[in-house]
């Protein structure tokens, strides 16, 4: 049998691994080829597989791999000696008693080994269930599609997870579920989730729409965190499959804060943006966020949302730079049935439909084709829309947020964006400033990615020595926030002891710091001028003290500033 036609179900499997157990894994058919994988297995290992220890696995039907890179089948890999996986159960699957392929378990890192490790005669029944699984589900491809002892073994197979699961069908009317879901939910009517979460989220679930960690109300004292991921059958979505984990209490407004949390920084130019936002979160209005890639514009986007009263509503985001002009409309206003080739028979809900009474973020607009810019333009000055091949008007009820790196008035200018859509959007701008320009955040900004990264790795690397400091001051940061994110998560996985070294940061940083050219006589002015004001402050009497300290004018501190293009703090 071929894996590789099977393998958008196959995906499917490995998504449910994961969502059910948290660990990652592969499939490999009888040749050693990987066929499908989870993100982290790809990141790791890559697609090259070591054969011998693909056959070894087939021959035997089920290893466990204690030291990856020092048992015998590992002489020959690429990896002998040094494998990222740090334990490996492998199984292997059948089709009518003949050897297909191989399953995959697989840990990465201290927190991973240690559950595999810690439970292991748990994990070892979990593998051999969704080998079975997976047997079934090749048959069922064979034979009749579906099929009751698929339908009864997945049923089974939810039981495994202390967290509440449900199974539906295209309309959510609820297919199984397991003890736990019908524990937490007792007392709803359990017919379809309709019946208990709000709106927007079921048709988020629905569309197929990824949803993790979704904060659902579900009655005075509790609440749901619902992740959900689409049930497919031969490209098209069938149904979701869900998680419920209780929350002690409805979050409050305040508790409902946290994506702000996330915006680090203290120094005048995030307190100035932090600002901003607690005045505008419920206006109407459209915001425009400008700055260079890998500030934080879909941070700030999410976090605006998160702080509105549209929170509980689906905040839905379209990367206009991502989309084919050909299929631009359709994912923005979905499309009625048969409305060309190819499409769903039921029609589908677009993004703007999805957003509906939440808030739609345009990311990258300055990408957006001319001919829908236009269409744009007629959505926000009518409110209301029509599908593609549709007659009936649909109102909209989403607030709009857009953000580009592009410079909009050159695209005007150049006749690549139109001007008055540009207008429409532009009503509120908040410019992210490069963090080479906010230098001063980079303390905390290192302190909460060093605390992230060491939970996630189960790392305890607890600061950066003086001369990796340095050098950070030194950078001119191209790749900004992103990018700074990236150094850390790779500096957290090199490091040997509690502080980053020299030898521990990437070798392509440490190649651009030594070519950067020096800053100019004209930046470093700037630099002064930027870092006087954060200390005394951005208001009139910090930009008094701040022109005497530099011996100038207040006028002539104005007009460098205005050369310098200094954001209004």
């Amino acid at each position: 049998m071929d894996l590789y036609a099977h393998r958008a179900e196959l995906s499917q499997v490995l998504q449910m691994v994961q969502h059910l157990l948290g660990v990652e894994s592969a499939i490999f058919d009888n040749s050693a080829a990987l066929v499908a994988s989870s993100s982290k297995y790809l990141e790791k290992k890559g697609t090259i597989v070591h054969k011998p220890s693909i056959l070894e696995v087939i021959e035997q039907d089920e290893v466990i791999v204690l030291t990856p890179g020092s048992m015998a089948s590992c002489i020959g890999c690429r990896f002998n000696g040094n494998c990222p996986a740090t334990l490996e159960i492998l199984k292997r699957v059948t089709l009518a008693d003949y050897p297909v392929g191989v399953l995959s378990f697989s840990a990465f890192s201290k927190s991973g080994h240690d559950r595999l490790a810690r439970d292991m005669e748990y994990f070892k029944r979990a593998i051999s269930d969704f080998s079975l699984l997976l047997s079934n589900l090749l048959r069922g491809t064979e034979d009749a599609p579906g099929g009751r002892g698929l339908d009864s073994h997945l049923a089974a197979l939810t039981e495994l997870s202390p967290d509440g699961l449900l199974l539906t069908d295209r309309q959510g009317d609820i297919l199984s579920m397991n003890s736990q879901a019908l524990g937490m939910l007792s007392g709803f009517c359990l017919k379809s989730i309709r019946d208990f979460f709000p709106s927007g989220l079921v048709d988020l679930i629905l569309e197929g729409e990824p949803v993790e960690n979704y904060a659902a109300p579900a009655g005075r004292e509790s609440a749901f965190s619902v992740t959900a991921v689409p049930a497919r059958a031969g490209g098209e979505i069938t149904g979701a499959a869900i998680r419920l984990a209780r929350r002690s209490s409805v979050p409050t407004p305040k508790a409902r804060l946290a994506e702000t949390s996330a915006m680090r920084g203290s120094g005048a130019h995030m307190a100035s943006v932090k600002r901003r936002m607690r005045k505008l979160v419920n206006s109407p209005s459209s915001i425009f966020i400008s700055g260079e890639t890998g500030t934080g514009k879909g941070l700030l986007a999410q976090s605006i949302h998160s702080e509105s009263g549209r929170r509980d509503k689906p905040f839905v985001t379209i990367s206009c730079a991502n989309i084919p002009e050909t299929l631009f409309e359709s994912e923005l206003f979905g499309y009625e049935a048969g409305a060309f080739t190819g499409a769903l028979k039921s029609g589908k809900r677009g993004k703007l439909e999805m957003a509906e009474e939440g808030t739609l973020f345009l990311d990258e607009i300055s990408e957006m084709p001319m001919n829908m810019q236009a269409k744009l333009l007629n959505v926000l000055q009518d409110r209301r829309f029509e599908r593609v091949g549709g007659t009936r008007s649909v109102p909209v009820n989403a607030r709009i947020i857009s953000a580009s790196n592009a410079d909009m008035g050159q695209r005007i200018a150049e006749g690549r964006f139109r001007a008055d859509l540009y207008y429409r959007l532009n009503v509120i701008n908040i410019e992210m400033l490069p963090l080479r320009e906010r230098i001063e955040d980079l303390p905390e900004l290192l302190a909460a990615f060093l605390d992230k990264f060491n939970r996630q790795l189960d790392a305890h690397v607890l600061s950066f020595r003086q001369e990796v400091l340095d050098l950070f001051y030194r950078y001119s940061w191209p790749g900004n926030i992103r990018q700074l994110e990236n150094i850390v998560e790779y500096c957290v996985n090199m490091a040997e002891d509690s502080k980053v070294t020299l030898d521990d940061l990437p070798a392509y940083f440490l190649r651009e710091v030594n070519q950067q050219q020096p800053p100019t006589l004209k930046g470093a002015e700037y630099a002064a001028i930027r870092d006087l004001l954060n200390q005394y402050g951005w208001d009139v009497k910090g930009k008094t003290r701040t022109a005497e300290a530099l011996g100038i004018s207040l006028r002539t501190l104005y007009r460098k500033m205005d050369q310098g293009h200094f954001s209004d703090k």
